[in-house]
């Protein structure tokens, strides 16, 4: 009886290697960003649990309202015309932005390194060239 229970936990638990979230790889250099796909990407960089996408995409959402509050980008921007503006992004002030305005519970190293993943699904989308 013991040897049941012990095969019925390990078969529960073994079936954790599903993926918490995926990827369309039919996306990749498309240029459109799309925030559940940038926060499954980064989930999966980083090892994270299913439990932390919540959390991430907290931090993607601090980041573009981060981004707005400082004029990196507006509502309605116009593709053919680049807002020139001399913002700057400092990823140790958005952070503290996230923490500290937002609310977002995350360490700032914890966000630090989101945002610096985020480049990666940057990259893969084809905004950002290396």
């Amino acid at each position: 009886m013991k040897k049941i229970f012990i095969l019925t936990l390990l078969s529960f638990f073994g079936c954790k290697n599903e993926p918490i979230c995926t990827v369309n790889e039919n996306n990749a250099g498309k240029e459109i960003y799309d925030l559940d796909e940038a926060t499954c990407f980064i989930a999966l960089k980083l090892n994270k649990k299913k439990s932390d996408l919540k959390l991430i995409r907290s931090a993607l959402i601090a980041e573009e309202n981060y981004m707005s509050k400082i004029g990196l980008i507006t509502e309605n921007q116009n593709p053919e015309s680049e807002p020139e503006s001399n913002a700057e992004l400092d990823i140790n002030q958005m952070a503290e932005y996230a923490m500290n305005e937002e609310k977002v519970e995350l360490t700032k190293d914890e966000l630090i390194e989101i945002y610096d993943t985020e480049i990666e699904y940057l990259m893969f989308i084809g905004v950002v060239v290396q």
